[in-house]
């Protein structure tokens, strides 16, 4: 069922978009930043019609759950420095599509997540072991 876009769930949408990809507290402190006068509840409410109507998406990652509006299919880099989050495009159908060649199962579709060192953290020498 397609929901109305209301002004609280259109400031839900785009807070999660302008952040890229975060957390669900991260979302409430920047909404509750301008926004004081939004529930808790709304917000909550808001993030699951959200997820409900395929508009933003939940993000598994090695340590942490990330929230990112949906778009085009993509795989993620994570900095094990700064913590930082990128889209980074994969071809997945490719990827599944040479897996299906090693594998008795039938394979439909994957997550990617590479973890390393950024380019920002790698040029200030930041790299800690």
């Amino acid at each position: 069922m397609l929901r109305r876009m209301t002004t609280q769930k259109k400031i839900v949408y785009e807070t999660l978009d302008s952040l890229g990809h975060a957390s669900v507290e991260e979302i409430i402190d920047n909404i509750r930043m301008q926004h004081q006068q939004i529930s808790l509840a709304t917000i909550y409410r808001n993030i699951q019609a959200l997820m409900e109507e395929n508009k933003i998406k939940k993000v598994k990652l090695k340590n942490q759950d990330v929230l990112e509006t949906i778009k085009k299919d993509h795989g993620h880099f994570v900095c094990e420095q700064c913590k930082n989050i990128w889209d980074i495009e994969v071809g997945k159908d490719e990827l599944i599509d040479e897996a299906s060649k090693f594998s008795m199962h039938q394979l439909k579709q994957c997550d990617i997540t590479f973890y390393g060192i950024c380019h920002n953290c790698k040029l200030k020498g930041e790299i800690k072991k």
